[in-house]
């Protein structure tokens, strides 16, 4: 018997990453892979990014990126060849990344499918801080598209920086019932401790903002400030540890700031609980998972107005936004929620039902659907 034409499953083919290890990138795609999507559409997964590299080497043009890079490729093409997907969904991020999936796109157009590309950093990582060189690269890759999926509202620039291109906003997710618990027991707490701990986890290096933590805490201390500094997290770049451990020490705040190898699961979800302020203070930045997470966890957010964070964080209501290098606003950030505990248990809260309203992967897989749909129409 032949199956209706409405029945039939759309073919989706998505590239991208898994763990390990444990990024951004690959936790979005382990929580979609987990998801309802699976049972809405056709899908077949495929990594395009290697499993064996830090991510700290992630984007770098070197031979063995280069090496890892071709067999991307020709895994790539292996996948669309055996299943022939009517939309091709493939992440990317900047550096050799962008360049790797570009050749994926012809190699998906070759094949007569249509192709979102999901760009999961920043457009100033990818754009607007490149040369003019890089930049005009980046537009022919975009109109070789049928549409941009987008972290954040940054990329609505996107419109202009390629006339005619198809932006579709879909804002990060995950998997948030881990934390739903965390949010349930502070808000049964009397949420007023003696000493706050304030949380970071994520990458650690200059361009995450690291070193600027560090500086305020000096003078969080300097205030005596009843607060602490969990960061979080592997290197950004080689040496940046090192760098961090010498700033603590010679600013003598080795009681204050503690540092902390990079943990998941349970370490991770403890972590959460512990804290009282998550903190992100990123100078460039798509839509960190760690910020959804934290939110999630009933926690208030001091972040930089950088990137997708804006997008989560609503400066008052569950959170404080702060310029990215600005150490005094960030100390006056941290002195406000350290004086004001009904502020805290304010944000808490409203950080707790964004996060579940608006950034649970179930509230999105519709969204993602959707936009599947409307890229094999053409609308």
């Amino acid at each position: 018997m032949i199956q209706p034409l409405s029945d039939v499953k759309m073919r989706v083919l998505i590239s991208g990453h898994l763990p390990p290890p444990m990024g951004g990138i690959a936790a979005y795609y382990q929580s979609l892979l987990n998801s309802s999507l699976p049972k809405q559409v056709n899908l077949q997964f495929v990594l395009t990014s290697s499993q064996k590299r830090t991510l700290s080497k992630s984007g770098s043009f070197t031979f063995s990126n280069l090496i890892s890079a071709i067999k991307d490729c020709g895994r790539f093409t292996k996948a669309m060849i055996k299943h022939r997907p009517q939309v091709t969904h493939i992440a990317t991020a900047f550096g050799l990344s962008f360049v790797k999936h570009g050749v994926c796109i012809m190699i998906a157009r070759l094949y007569g499918s249509r192709v979102l590309l999901h760009p999961h950093c920043s457009i100033s990582a990818l754009y607007t801080d490149r040369s003019r060189g890089w930049q005009w690269f980046f537009r022919q890759v975009i109109r070789m598209t049928h549409g941009v999926i987008t972290l954040s509202r940054e990329w609505n620039i996107l419109t202009t920086i390629v006339p005619g291109c198809v932006v579709y906003y879909l804002p990060n997710a995950t998997d948030l019932s881990a934390y739903r618990c965390i949010a349930l027991e502070r808000r049964a707490g009397t949420n007023h401790p003696s000493q706050l701990k304030a949380l970071y986890l994520g990458y650690l290096g200059k361009a995450k903002g690291s070193f600027d933590l560090v500086d305020a805490a000096k003078e969080v201390a300097a205030r005596n400030l009843p607060v602490v500094f969990d960061l979080v997290g592997d290197e950004l770049a080689p040496g940046d540890i090192e760098k961090l451990k010498k700033q603590i020490d010679q600013s003598g705040l080795g009681n204050v700031v503690i540092l902390h190898p990079f943990v998941i699961g349970p370490q991770k979800i403890d972590l959460f609980r512990t804290a009282d302020i998550f903190v992100y203070p990123s100078h460039s930045e798509g839509m960190p998972m760690a910020v959804i997470e934290a939110m999630a966890s009933g926690l208030p957010i001091i972040a930089t107005r950088v990137g997708g964070l804006p997008d989560l964080v609503t400066d008052g209501i569950n959170g404080i936004l702060v310029d990215a290098g600005s150490i005094d606003q960030f100390v006056s950030a941290i002195q406000n929620l350290s004086d004001n505990p009904d502020l805290r248990f304010s944000m808490q809260m409203n950080s707790y039902q964004t996060a579940i309203d608006q950034f649970d992967i179930e509230k999105t897989v519709p969204q993602l659907v959707n936009i599947y749909n409307r890229a094999l129409s053409g609308t």
